[in-house]
Parts: structure tokens; C-alpha cells; sequence
């Protein structure tokens, strides 16, 4: 078992099998590479990327699907090894960013969503080059 002090959740416990790998981590993070994945029940639909390296860091995820019901970006040729995701199982979450007291002008980083295979607790956060998508997608209106 594996035991953090968060600044968001308090103590946690969690065993090494419930570790999410960031290959290559998070852009602005690249040094934490372990992370735990976290729907509490009054926070859904979004989730918690809490860091295992870093007790103080934590992004807020949300499956873009929810407010972007057309997103299908291109995934890289390759993706799905380097994840190993056999079946070819994986989800992607937009990093969402909520301004200090403004949370009805919260975004979605819809170019770097986190690509992350369930299966083998792998993930990528992927850099996409593609114009359909924003950095700073608005989620409401």
C-alpha cells in the first residue's frame, strides 16, 4: 500500500496496482510520473488526477465527450502499443482549468487531452496538431 498526504484529499491509501504512469508526464510537470485517478462522488463528472509524487498536485479531468459530444481527434499511429492497450481500450480526459471564483468560465484543454488505457494503468497526454480544437475550449455556453 502506498500512503500520500494531499493537500486536496488528506491522507490517502492506495495500492501500487491502482498507480496510473504518465509516459513522458504532464506538460509543465514532466518530473511526476505517478498518479491516481479519483471520482469522489460529489465532484462527478469530474475526476481527480492527484499525483503521487508531488501531494500537493492535482488536475481536474473531464471526459470531453460531456460537453463535446463531436470530439474524435485523430490519435497518433502508435498510441495504442505504446499503452498497451490490446484491446484497444482508451479514454481520453480534457484537462480542465477552473479560474479562481469563476467557475462558470472554466475550460478544457481540447489539444493535450490525457490518453490513458484502464487496463495496464498507462497514460499519455497527447500534443495534437489539430485546428478543429482549442487550448481553452469554454465548457459552459
Amino acid at each position: 500500500m502506498i500512503k500520500i498526504n494531499t493537500n486536496r484529499f488528506g491522507d490517502m491509501e492506495f495500492s501500487e496496482e491502482s498507480v496510473l504512469r504518465v509516459l513522458g508526464g504532464i506538460i509543465g510537470f514532466p518530473e511526476l510520473l505517478g498518479y491516481v485517478l479519483i471520482q469522489r462522488p460529489n465532484d462527478a463528472p469530474f475526476y481527480w488526477l492527484q499525483s503521487i509524487d508531488d501531494p500537493s498536485m492535482a488536475l481536474v479531468l473531464l471526459d470531453p465527450l460531456i460537453f463535446k459530444p463531436d470530439y474524435k481527434p485523430v490519435l497518433p499511429e502508435g498510441l495504442k502499443a505504446e499503452l498497451k492497450a490490446e484491446d484497444g481500450q482508451i479514454s481520453l480526459f480534457a484537462i480542465i482549468t477552473i479560474p479562481k471564483g469563476r467557475p462558470q468560465d472554466m475550460t478544457a484543454n481540447l489539444l493535450g487531452p490525457l490518453a490513458v488505457c484502464p487496463q495496464s494503468h498507462l497514460a499519455r497526454q497527447l500534443v495534437l496538431d489539430d485546428r478543429l480544437y482549442a487550448h481553452r475550449h469554454p465548457i459552459l455556453g
